[in-house]
């Protein structure tokens, strides 16, 4: 799901793209105007979106590289552990061998887990930092629906 910031980012790269395809004299309302009022729409997002939107962008780079580097532990371990067994000449896998796949299984399994609460306490903020740009919302929305308020109509 994209926010907010990412989809007014993608309509203003859509504008850009395509401007060039717009005469001349149109081009520069374009780009002073719908531009312009793409710019000031980001503007007006609450400071918190923005960095809610980053902390999440944060949380998943923080959790794919850790269930990478987990994986890449695995897979050295799974190594040396049959190169150990290879150089015993064929016969069984070596206890040591054994247990260094057990332990990078551990470790695999430790950073897991540590990426795993990282993400939880980062999505914990985004979500209290959600839940304030939700309030000032609503808040603002209370204030435009209340009687005498400005801009609005007498019905």
């Amino acid at each position: 799901m994209e926010t907010v910031v990412e989809i007014i980012d993608r309509i203003e790269g859509v504008l850009r793209r395509h401007l060039n395809r717009v005469p001349p004299g149109e081009r520069q309302v374009i780009e002073r105007e719908v531009i312009g009022l793409l710019q000031m729409a980001r503007g007006a997002l609450p400071r918190e979106l923005h960095q809610a939107t980053r902390l999440l962008h944060e949380a998943e780079t923080t959790l794919a590289r850790a269930r990478e580097d987990a994986r890449r532990i695995v897979l050295d371990a799974q190594a040396h552990a049959r190169s150990l067994a290879e150089s015993q000449e064929g016969g069984p896998p070596s206890a040591r061998g054994s247990a260094l796949v057990d332990e990078a299984r551990r470790e695999a399994e430790r950073v897991r887990r540590g990426a795993d609460e990282y993400a939880v306490q980062v999505l914990q903020r985004l979500e209290a930092d959600v839940n304030r740009v939700l309030a000032a919302i609503r808040r603002g929305q209370e204030v435009l629906r209340a009687p005498g308020a400005p801009g609005k109509r007498p019905e």
